[in-house]
């Protein structure tokens, strides 16, 4: 087995870059949307006089059917963020089997993921209660009400839709990563054992195929196909629905990237400029399916157009096509451009990347606490937006720097531990 380590300084510095980008993401979509709720919302007031703005109650809250320039930035920021998350994972979970047993590594996704997850949703969660006025004032109360929530919480979390709702969150990501991880232990297994085998040899040939069809095509396709089956039928929010096989299907063909090792990267020096072209291309074609949801009602975009009466036609198997192909060329984009900008080594990386868990965890209910804060203030649009962004990553950062210091508190945040030069 090929155990010499060969570290992507780029993976690492697009890790860190992604989920920097989830603040001011949820923040927007707090200021735009109304997710959190109209009481923090800076926006209330211009909101609720524009027919533009659906607020779903019952539904995705990232369904707004504004195509306003902002709210359509957000729209396209969010097919392709996470579904490069999910790559990043799927990529680092190939560096990390290189050198550990099966055994080894589900014990450190357990620690690594599902540590940090029930202890955010114990803690982050009953704060952000608090803020968003969940739970009243009352120490005693707010006691028994922390204690129960420990115990719902832990009882919950795993039922479909309804439990990673309201038990997770925004930690939904840590438990989806979990369970993929886990079913795809078996073929991680098999790989690191027969690095030269048969399966290993057909997942680099996807980087080989005549025309690039097997990365430009076959991939995309099979992403395209989870959304034909399952997306009729549900929203996809939270990582539930036709979007718990999408992302899996974007952490599987992470995991092949590395796998490929050199073809992965020599296909994207010699097409990065044929990626580039084709998702701008797939970009105007999203923004016209994002324009063809807002004039038509139908969820093209998201999903559950049942609903309508619908199961498919042709315009939601071209929606699955365009949405599916467009995400993926974006995570194409990113991944071979961060490759070529993005390979250095610097001081500041490992610093950022012991980050990145703390800031996730906790941003949430500080996000609440930045929105809050704006809205007091009488701010709205892009000032709520920048002086709430600044305020959240100001108290991730202080937040950071303090659990950062002790070997319990690193633990219970995700936090590795440092290796012995």
């Amino acid at each position: 087995m090929d155990t010499v380590k060969v570290r992507r300084y780029d993976i690492d510095w697009l890790r860190v870059i992604l989920f920097g980008l989830l603040i001011p993401f949820h923040v927007a979509i707090g200021v735009y949307w109304s997710t959190y709720g109209t009481e923090i919302n800076p926006n209330i007031d211009e909101l609720s006089e524009k027919d533009e703005f659906e607020f779903v109650e019952e539904s995705n809250d990232y369904t707004t059917e504004s195509i306003s320039f902002t709210s359509m930035i957000l729209h396209w920021m969010h097919q392709w963020r996470l579904a490069a998350l999910f790559m990043i994972s799927g990529m680092g979970t190939a560096f990390a089997f290189k050198s550990r047993t099966w055994k080894l590594f589900l014990k450190e996704r357990s620690q690594r993921l599902l540590i940090p997850m029930f202890f955010g949703a114990w803690t982050m969660g009953f704060v952000g209660s608090v803020i968003l006025g969940d739970e009243g004032s009352d120490p005693v109360a707010l006691s028994i009400s922390f204690i129960l929530g420990i115990i719902w919480r832990s009882l919950v979390f795993w039922i479909p839709i309804f439990g990673k709702l309201i038990a997770l969150g925004h930690l939904w990501f840590l438990w989806n990563l979990f369970q993929y991880s886990l079913l795809m232990t078996p073929i991680f297994h098999y790989v690191s054992k027969y690095p030269n085998g048969d399966l290993v040899c057909f997942l680099r040939s996807f980087f080989t195929t005549p025309m690039c069809l097997g990365i430009f095509l076959i991939l995309p396709l099979i992403l395209s196909i989870t959304e034909f089956l399952f997306k009729p039928w549900f929203p996809g929010y939270i990582g539930v629905g036709y979007e718990w096989f999408w992302f899996f299907g974007f952490f599987a063909f992470g995991y092949i990237c590395i796998i490929a090792k050199e073809q992965y990267y020599n296909f994207l020096d010699k097409q990065r400029f044929s990626i580039t072209l084709i998702t701008l291309i797939l970009t105007i074609c999203f923004i016209w399916l994002r324009i063809q949801q807002h004039d038509s009602g139908i969820p093209y975009v998201d999903g559950g157009w049942l609903e309508d009466g619908i199961f498919h036609n042709k315009m939601t198997m071209l929606a699955c096509l365009i949405h599916s192909f467009h995400a993926w060329f974006w995570c194409l984009t990113i991944f071979s451009w961060g490759s070529k900008l993005l390979n250095t080594p610097s001081p500041n990386l490992s610093y950022l990347n012991q980050g990145v868990y703390p800031f996730y965890i906790v941003h949430m209910p500080l996000t609440f606490a930045g929105l809050r804060i704006s809205t007091n203030m009488g701010l709205k649009n892009y000032p709520a937006v920048i002086l709430s962004t600044l305020f959240v990553f100001l108290t991730c950062y202080l937040f950071f720097e303090l659990v950062r210091r002790t070997k319990i508190t690193r633990f219970l945040f995700g936090i590795k531990e440092k290796k012995l030069q």
